[in-house]
């Protein structure tokens, strides 16, 4: 768990804004990571809830204890995800203009142009921060506004763009020109012991760095949650898990319930839990990104349609052209996944898993798809409502 709080500056230090889960598969070799909506409404451990980013700063003045307050964090990200989390790292600002700073810039690949009019300046004040799309040397300055600017795309996207930060650091803290320079360890463990919290010694660092540094960068998978679709939208994106109430029921604060939350009802993380079994368990599905074709065998309309919207926000690619058609006309024993691979894909493991159905191999593919490059079949038969969404 990767906590990145304000620093003394901001007007709420305790707040923590960005909240990071990173997940070592040592089987796949893989990391996924995965990041929590600071405004994420959630039950904690008492009678009351609130947004998930003042966890820190209510616990901190309860117990004035920084590990019962990630104990805290801990029980309620379980909740959501089900998953055990092991160790934690707290970290604040200083620390990213420190480490930005000792390494001089940071290279980027900006996906998409920037122009935030409400960056916040000295004294309450504001200016613009701009950066194009390009990839982008960046100062420890700019880098800070990368990082943390939200006005002008949503808090979903920064996420993201701090997630981008993280891959580089580990691209530069585990360089071989860094690691042989003990000097240049030295400093950088100054800084870390200086605004850093963590569980971690210093052995099961060092043990963590060694092993990250053989991985390649497209070993690293990036997730976060997003409320895209809408109630008039046809078509929604991956990881629409969330949506937008009513503001004068939470008053008038601005918060996130996951799809199918109320209010009065804030611990349904079933969803959740089953995405983020995904990120964590399978996260080499990301990397094969193998389409798949759905075909509706049954008299129920808009089914093969209404199934893809729910993988797709899973991360399951489902191209937006020629992938979901009806074949009323054949007849079959039950609902299948054709695939034609001698050893089966995580990508067809995770679907059985995920929707509970069976797979078959077959020697050739599409049966159906226009698309003769299309691996990936998904046949709906009758048997329709055993599944698991």
């Amino acid at each position: 768990l990767i906590i990145g709080r304000g620093w003394e500056q901001n007007d709420a230090p305790e707040l923590t804004d960005s909240i990071l889960l990173v997940s070592l598969n040592h089987e796949k070799k893989m990391i996924s990571l995965f990041s929590v909506p600071r405004d994420l409404y959630v039950e904690y451990p008492t009678w009351w809830a609130w947004k998930i980013n003042e966890t820190y700063f209510r616990w901190l003045r309860k117990y004035w204890d920084e590990f019962e307050w990630i104990k805290t964090l801990k029980d309620v990200l379980k909740k959501i995800t089900w998953e055990d989390i092991h160790y934690f790292v707290n970290l604040d600002f200083d620390w990213f203009v420190k480490i930005i700073d000792f390494f001089w810039w940071i290279d980027i690949d900006v996906p998409e142009d920037i122009v935030d009019t409400t960056y916040p300046g000295p004294n309450h004040t504001y200016q613009t921060f701009k950066i194009k799309a390009w990839l982008q040397t960046l100062d420890w300055s700019t880098a800070l506004k990368y990082a943390r600017s939200r006005h002008s795309t949503s808090d979903f996207d920064r996420s993201l763009r701090q997630q981008l930060i993280v891959k580089w650091l580990k691209e530069k803290v585990l360089n071989l020109w860094f690691l042989a320079s003990p000097s240049k360890i030295k400093s950088v463990y100054s800084i870390f012991k200086d605004h850093v919290v963590t569980d971690l010694n210093l052995s099961q660092i060092i043990t963590l760095a060694l092993y990250l540094k053989d991985l390649p960068q497209d070993s690293i998978v990036s997730s976060n949650l997003n409320d895209s679709c809408f109630y008039w939208s046809s078509v929604c994106e991956k990881w629409w898990f969330l949506y937008l109430p009513l503001r004068a029921d939470f008053w008038w604060a601005s918060v996130l319930l996951q799809n199918g939350w109320t209010k009065s009802n804030p611990s349904n993380y079933d969803s959740l839990v089953m995405y983020t079994n995904l990120v964590f368990n399978y996260p080499d599905i990301y990397k094969e990104n193998l389409k798949i074709n759905i075909f509706n065998a049954t008299k129920v309309p808009w089914l093969a349609n209404d199934i893809a919207n729910d993988l797709i926000k899973y991360w399951f690619n489902i191209p937006a052209k020629d992938s979901v058609w009806n074949t009323w006309w054949d007849v079959f024993e039950k609902s299948v996944i054709y695939y034609t691979w001698d050893v089966k894909p995580s990508t067809v493991e995770a679907l059985e898993l995920f929707i509970f159905w069976w797979s078959q191999k077959v020697d050739i593919l599409p049966k159906y798809s226009k698309d003769p490059e299309n691996k990936i079949e998904i046949i709906i038969w009758n048997d329709y409502k055993n599944l698991n969404f």
